[in-house]
């Protein structure tokens, strides 16, 4: 394939690229279809030797933000958010543009209106891969009722429904997609 003609992919991963075997599988299964790809996400346990070692890919590092446990927890979300908001839009600019953009989930805020706001922008498609939902994650630790977990099930259908294609780990999760937001 001439590489002018070739197609890029940017794969994003808002947690430890090396922790990602899904996500890895993808950009490896992109790269022997002929694409470009940009792997965005968290260093930390290294990507498989394939991954590492192929010119066709490229990893991007995102910077952490961490807090003490002493930090009010409201405060250091909304900090943290701001700041991943901040470090993914940049690191998508300033990388070769994606014809694709492949984002899992969870978690989905930022994740999702980033990247949608980047698809947009520069008229690429985003698809979500969908592990889980980031709500009933949010829901263990804050409950049912919390405003956190509301504001993560009304994100997650918002953003869910400007996807141009969706992937998902189960056919339980497609049809409970369907169902809740009507996402295809």
């Amino acid at each position: 394939m001439n590489s002018l003609k070739k197609k890029n992919v940017a794969v994003i991963v808002l947690g430890d690229i090396g922790r990602s075997p899904r996500m890895q599988y993808h950009a490896i299964s992109l790269l022997k279809e002929g694409y470009n790809v940009d792997l965005i996400g968290y260093d930390g346990v290294k990507p498989v030797a394939e991954i590492q070692n192929d010119p066709n890919i490229k990893l991007h590092f995102l910077s952490r933000l961490e807090f003490s446990k002493s930090f009010p927890l409201l405060f250091g979300y909304g900090l943290k958010i701001i700041w991943q908001c901040l470090c993914l839009f940049w690191t998508l600019l300033w990388k070769r543009r994606s014809n694709y953009v492949i984002v899992q989930t969870p978690p989905a805020i930022p994740a999702l209106f980033i990247s949608w706001l980047y698809c947009l922008l520069v008229q690429s498609k985003l698809i979500i891969d969908w592990h889980n939902y980031a709500f009933t994650i949010m829901s263990l630790t804050h409950g049912k009722k919390h405003m956190l977990v509301k504001m993560s099930i009304w994100f997650e259908g918002f953003f869910g429904r400007k996807s141009d294609g969706n992937l998902c780990v189960t056919k339980a999760m497609r049809e409970d997609l369907k169902s809740r937001w009507n996402i295809k």
